[in-house]
């Protein structure tokens, strides 16, 4: 019998399997069909010694009549009524004396009957199961008792608030397709039925053409069929025609306002979708976890969160055998029903505007993707899920189809779908509201608020993923708000670096970096150091090969502090003489520590080799003459030429206000020297020709050291997508250079190979660890597998290896607000846009094997390439 959970909607639970369906099956999966044409679906399971069986026959309330309304329900009820010869009114008796359980629900499009039995009794339920669905008696007496019982499921519906407003819902939206009518039927007409109407149904729709069993479990695959084939015996019949009227496209908003003795103030927004078969499916499901799914959820955190307007919210996609529904709802707080049909309406605009970022695209895939995990828990969970497949999809097997389907959803599809179906005149709003109550409640009202849907300003003009702005004195502010925890991240990045270095001043760029926080014209070092501390702050400088700048998080109370204190090391750098003298004797002692890690040093020679005209040939920390060289007077130059506001970008996330974040950088860096930034022309190599070898030889160390490369890519050139898969294939544990080199050949103990892009074109290429006698051996090794790689490329198992791990490492990596911010910042500076964040995985995903061979064949040249050896002076004592 039909058993519904405390939620607003009447049918959730007959609707779970077609808004989860499982994610595939354990153990293979049997499909057959017995010789009178009754489908079955078998799935071993011996993890437990328990068995679900379950019959779905396809049809249900959709299927029937207008005078019909309700029928396959009381069918579904009188099915446990009792048999014609052997059972009397026994049926759930007969299952429980065992143990088991014995239920039914009704959908729209079908009618499901299931037991879950201890598999040792699972040839009596098969027997009870069978004889129930097949054989069922119509007796008068029950039938009348059934009718009462189904009347008074249909009062106490009526009495829940939820469940009403779920019908009014559906019946307001589908006006001419059976949808539109309750599942459950109205109470006269239940009331009217004969034995004869429903037996009529009866064996009209539940002919073996029309059923499909299902079953998960302990038991024997070849065994229950045999016993299949004993206990369904009832003879084939030809099906009947399923006529059910379409439901014309809706051409205007429906607005509906109902009122109750009751408490709460319940909303459902309904927007028409497709059916389950259509590819929009995919996508309309993400949409419904990002918006609606979970506390972290768009909607929950905006309105419920926030804001306060709504006690309850959620969403979901019912997409049934016919178009169906796309619903938004919950309950609103008193007096928030305008300001939270307006906040609703203002996070499908932000989604239609700007999309959603990948980090929250990947969320929502992972929620759909668990839910499958967590229904497959139990063998009832996974028969539902056989069941649902194979009635809906047409084949039992297609669950790991639909999570391909969901996994290939990007940030586009996700807005499409949302431009697609979510407007006004496809809308049906309803509220169910206690009586008496007017305010924001009228029809008109609603109305207008639902119009002004189209007036609502476009997303870069109010709430966005990332707000961007350039301020007065050329400063380029990036803001993005992340409430999630009252933690801030600033980051501020000026173009410099390494590139815009010559070799007399080369590392003068880290040296001005480490400066910045050294003493300002209001803190000493140590001062500025206490006032960091004292907030549990951090505040940080660096420097690399195309930028310099600073770095600051803390929390969100402390914002406006930490932001002065950012602003007065970029702004009111004093460089005082003492701390000069000891930040240049720290670079010396780190250049030193530099070379004695074998690592570092070669992969510097490599640059070196690489590079005869281009900066990148430079060490960030310099060289000891250079860094002896510069001076005070150096630095203070340096840092006026190019620590200007319109090189200047600033990235701040997390959980700040736009408004607040805008203010607030305005203010403090309004003092702020303006000048015109004008950057160094930075020579560029010549395409290289030939094999460069390098040795160097080291004393007292034991192992050699292969750096081999080649001339890369830029950052904002297409080749850097496939060129990241490449290196996310053949790197790592499970990558060709460790698995041949090292745990087949035992050639080296340590292996990468590198992706390198940069502003100006990069390198790639492979570093290898191994004994001095090895060298040539591994030289050899590591030339073979790149020969292979540039003959074939790599395997599809490769590729999505390689693009899984980049796509999920990146989400992970942007957890923080400060590495948001870094992200931000870095590539809005580098001309990629401070939205790159958005694109990269949708750039990843689409890579393909053609792609990876492409590049692999462009930038892998064995007959021109570099390379250096760096081994001990005397090869240790065997």
């Amino acid at each position: 019998m039909q058993r519904t959970p405390l939620i607003i909607i009447a049918v959730l639970s007959l609707l779970v399997p077609a808004l989860c369906p499982g994610h595939g099956v354990a153990g293979e999966v049997v499909r057959a069909t017995l010789e009178n044409g009754m489908r079955v679906v078998l799935s071993e399971d011996h993890s437990a010694p328990v068995t679900a069986f379950q019959v779905w026959v396809e049809v249900g309330s959709a299927d029937e009549r207008p005078a019909e309304a309700g029928i396959s329900h009381l069918i579904e009820h009188m099915i446990f009524k009792g048999t014609n010869e052997r059972r009397a009114g026994e049926i759930a008796g007969s299952i429980e004396r065992y143990g088991g359980r014995i239920n039914a629900y009704t959908s729209y499009d079908h009618t499901v009957y299931h037991v879950v039995i201890a598999s040792r009794y699972q040839h009596k339920g098969l027997e009870v199961l069978a004889d129930a669905i097949q054989h069922p008696s119509f007796d008068p007496q029950e039938l009348a008792r059934e009718k009462e019982v189904v009347i008074e499921e249909i009062n106490m519906g009526e009495d829940d608030p939820g469940r009403a407003l779920h019908k009014a819902l559906f019946r307001t939206s589908f006006q001419r397709h059976p949808y539109g009518r309750p599942i459950i039927g109205y109470a006269d007409q239940v009331k009217g039925f004969k034995r004869d109407e429903v037996f009529s149904y009866y064996s009209k729709w539940y002919c073996p053409e029309n059923m499909v069993f299902v079953g998960v479990g302990d038991f024997r695959v070849s065994e229950l069929l045999s016993s299949l084939k004993e206990l369904f015996t009832a003879p084939s019949r030809s099906l009947p025609v399923r006529r059910r009227p379409e439901e014309p496209p809706q051409e205007a908003f429906r607005p509906l306002v109902m009122q109750q003795e009751i408490k709460e103030r319940y909303f459902a927004l309904g927007f028409h979708i497709p059916g389950i078969t259509d590819e929009d499916t995919y996508a309309l499901d993400v949409l419904a976890a990002i918006l609606g799914h979970g506390a972290s959820s768009r909607l929950q955190q905006e309105l419920r969160f926030k804001r306060g307007l709504v006690s309850s919210i959620y969403a979901y996609a019912y997409t049934p055998k016919d178009p169906g529904l796309f619903v938004i709802g919950g309950t609103f707080q008193p007096g928030a029903i305008p300001e939270g049909i307006k906040g609703i309406i203002t996070e499908i605009s932000r989604i239609q505007d700007t999309g959603v970022d990948e980090a929250e695209l990947r969320k929502a895939r992972t929620m759909v993707e668990t839910d499958f995990t967590y229904d497959r828990e139990t063998v009832q969970g996974e028969a539902r899920t056989l069941g649902y497949f194979e009635t809906a999809w047409g084949n039992a097997t297609k669950g790991e189809a639909y999570l391909q389907g969901i996994f290939r959803v990007g940030s586009h599809d996700v807005q499409e779908v949302a431009r697609k179906y979510f407007n006004p005149e496809n809308l049906t709003a309803c509220l169910l509201v206690p009586q008496g109550e007017e305010e924001g409640v009228d029809p008109r009202a609603l109305e207008g608020l639902v119009q002004e849907w189209k007036t609502i300003p476009p997303t870069h003009e109010m709430t966005r993923v990332m707000k961007r702005v350039v301020l007065e004195n050329g400063i380029t502010l990036l803001v993005k708000e992340d409430h999630a925890v009252p933690v801030v991240g600033i980051y501020g990045v000026f173009l410099g670096g390494v590139r815009f270095e010559q070799e007399q001043r080369a590392g003068i760029t880290h040296f001005v970096s480490e400066m910045l926080s050294r003493g300002t014209e209001s803190h000493t070092a140590i001062q500025l150091a206490r006032e960091v501390d004292s907030l549990g702050a951090t505040l940080e400088t660096f420097s690399g090969r195309n930028s310099f700048g600073v770095q600051a998080k803390g929390l969100s109370k402390d914002f406006p502090q930490l932001l002065k204190l950012v602003s007065e090391v970029v702004v009111q750098p004093s460089f005082p003489t003492d701390e000069v003298k000891r930040v240049k004797n720290e670079i010396l002692a780190a250049q030193a520590r530099e070379r004695d890690n074998m690592v570092s040093w070669t992969m510097r020679l490599l640059r070196e080799a690489l590079y005869e005209r281009h900066p990148y040939r430079l060490n960030i920390l310099g060289t000891e003459e250079s860094i002896q060289d510069i001076g005070r007077g150096d630095l203070k130059r340096y840092y006026k030429k190019y620590a200007l506001p319109n090189n200047m970008v600033v990235a701040i996330t997390g959980d700040i206000r736009w408004e607040e974040a805008s203010a607030a950088v305005r203010e403090a860096f309004e003092g702020m020297r303006v000048a015109t930034f004008s950057p160094p022309v930075v020579p560029q190599e010549f395409k290289q020709e030939g094999i460069t070898k390098r040795e160097e030889l080291v004393r007292e160390k034991e192992q050699a050291h292969i750096a081999l490369g080649f001339p890369g890519t830029t950052l904002d050139d297409q080749d850097r997508f496939p060129l990241e898969v490449l290196e996310a294939a053949l790197a790592g544990q499970g990558g060709r250079f460790f698995t041949q080199l090292r745990d087949k050949e035992g050639l080296a103990y340590v292996t990468a190979f590198f992706v390198r892009s940069d502003l100006d074109p990069g390198y790639l290429g492979v570093y290898l660890a191994t004994s001095p006698p090895k060298v040539e051996q591994a030289l050899k090794g590591i030339e073979g597998i790149l020969r292979e790689v540039w003959d074939t490329g790599i395997s599809q198992e490769e590729l999505e290896r390689a693009k899984t791990y980049l796509i999920g490492n990146y989400d992970i990596d942007l957890q923080s607000p400060l590495a948001m911010a870094a992200t931000m910042a870095f590539a809005e500076r580098y001309g990629l846009g401070g939205d790159f964040y958005c694109r990269y995985s949708r750039e990843i995903e689409g890579v393909t094997l053609e792609d990876v061979l492409r590049v692999a064949r462009q930038y892998i040249d064995l007959d021109s390439y570099t390379v250096v050896i760096v081994r001990p002076a005397v090869s240790p004592a065997s």
